[in-house]
């Protein structure tokens, strides 16, 4: 059995290689908020607040243990061997729902990444391959784009960053690869969906220019410094911005051969030391986001954990 949450939340029956249709929007909504705090008992109240928000019903836990009910059912339809030994479960004053992290799509998701990164230097090829496929277990919106509640909205919020993440080291490494033409209509489309991140803009500047675009490449280039510099420009907004990853790749594509000049020296930039200590830095600034991100989810977990032990104490000396 799979979990799937890069999409609407699913189960995934490996034995006869089919989705598992859930019974409502509720039950989906219902597994999501259970496998973003797989392995910990999920209170009834964030349950509610996660289904219904404000609009709970007058018989808002009947109705919960309803959903419960007919999605252990759903799940012991999967693997009728764990009848006895069900994975969902009612556990202090929630509900549990037992998997192991390898059956959890986002899990994969994130382990074929960090390879990937490691790899992302000395072997992009293969790096690019292991990026694919990551970005392939995508479907949609994590989690649907969210649910009801903070608990889902902040991991699909989360989630949706670190595939964004994966996109611009995919472009990296392709552009490493020389892959430019094969990018740039891609990193086009990237830019314009997400026009505040520098990353992507970038790497199109870089794209462009070796493609022999330059002047399309300068008016990238002129938006990207007008929005560093906080001017105003057609649809711009001032943000932070490290411009320094075609400068390396630049470095790169001039040492293998392949071009005469440098991406700095194109774009009238000479100050290579200082601008690949820009480059080292904003590549731990994405590790570290990275971890933050992992780092704040465990926190999360702990803080529902804490805060059910205290609610079953507080039940036990009334």
């Amino acid at each position: 059995m799979q979990f799937r949450v890069l999409g609407p939340p699913e189960i995934y029956d490996e034995v006869r290689q089919r989705s598992v249709q859930l019974t409502s929007p509720k039950q989906r909504v219902l597994l999501g908020v259970l496998l973003v705090r797989m392995g910990s008992p999920v209170p009834t109240e964030a349950l509610i607040n996660e289904l219904w928000g404000r609009n709970a019903p007058d018989k808002a836990i009947n109705a919960l243990q309803a959903h419960v009910s007919r999605l252990r059912q759903q799940l012991i339809e999967v693997e009728p061997s764990r009848a006895n030994t069900p994975r969902l479960v009612a556990r202090g004053s929630g509900y549990l729902l037992q998997a192991r992290p390898d059956e959890l799509d986002s899990v994969q998701f994130r382990l074929q990444v960090a390879r990937a990164q490691r790899q992302l230097e000395s072997d992009p090829q293969a790096a690019t391959l292991l990026l694919r496929k990551a970005l392939k277990l995508w479907r949609g919106p994590a989690l649907d784009g969210g649910s009801h509640g903070p608990l889902c909205s902040g991991v699909a919020a989360r989630l949706e960053e670190e595939r964004l993440l994966a996109l611009e080291d995919l472009c990296d490494a392709s552009l490493r690869l020389g892959q430019h033409r094969q990018v740039v209509g891609q990193l086009e489309e990237l830019v314009a969906a997400h026009p505040l991140r520098e990353r992507f803009r970038d790497q199109l500047v870089l794209s462009l220019q070796r493609c022999g675009r330059q002047g399309e490449a300068r008016a990238v280039r002129d938006t990207s410094r007008r929005r560093r510099a906080g001017e105003p420009g057609p649809g711009s907004a001032p943000v932070r911005s490290a411009h320094v990853r075609q400068i390396h790749d630049g470095q790169r594509w001039h040492t293998q051969g392949v071009a005469q000049h440098t991406v700095a020296e194109e774009f009238g930039d000479t100050s290579g030391a200082g601008d690949l200590e820009l480059l080292r830095l904003r590549r731990r600034v994405d590790q570290l986001t990275s971890e933050q991100n992992t780092l704040r989810s465990e926190v999360e977990r702990l803080v529902a954990l804490v805060e059910e032990g205290a609610s079953g104490q507080r039940r036990d000396s009334a």
